[in-house]
């Protein structure tokens, strides 16, 4: 598969689930909660066997995802998002963007390649 096409790919598969996320009558906390533990994990495959750019990531899949933690916290459009991504014991939400998983997943594979 090339890289275009696991591009397109991902990309319809993270807007179908964010857009059944958001559907669903739950809590704003479930919802990222989903997010992050269904969504994240479901992707981490194409993020550790392809070969996509990080930037490419970080201007869809994160505008993606921000666009709708933003819509499910009622955080206005200047409002940062640094504060909700810390971790727990730094008040924060705990939050994994997919830029990060990306770079976590990328880490894993060459670890494995090393060794």
């Amino acid at each position: 598969m090339s890289d275009e096409e696991h591009k397109s790919e991902l990309l319809d598969v993270f807007n179908d689930i964010m857009n059944k996320i958001n559907e669903l009558p739950l809590h704003p906390k479930n919802k990222i909660l989903l997010y992050s533990r269904y969504l994240l994990s479901k992707i981490s495959w194409d993020f550790t066997v392809s070969d996509i750019s990080k930037t490419w990531i970080c201007e869809t899949l994160d505008s993606i995802a921000t666009k709708y933690i933003r819509k499910w916290l009622e955080l206005p459009v200047f409002a940062t998002l640094s504060n909700v991504l810390l971790p727990q014991n730094k008040f924060g939400l705990n939050i994994i963007l997919s830029s990060t998983k990306f770079i976590q997943c990328q880490t894993v594979s060459r670890s494995a390649l090393k060794y």
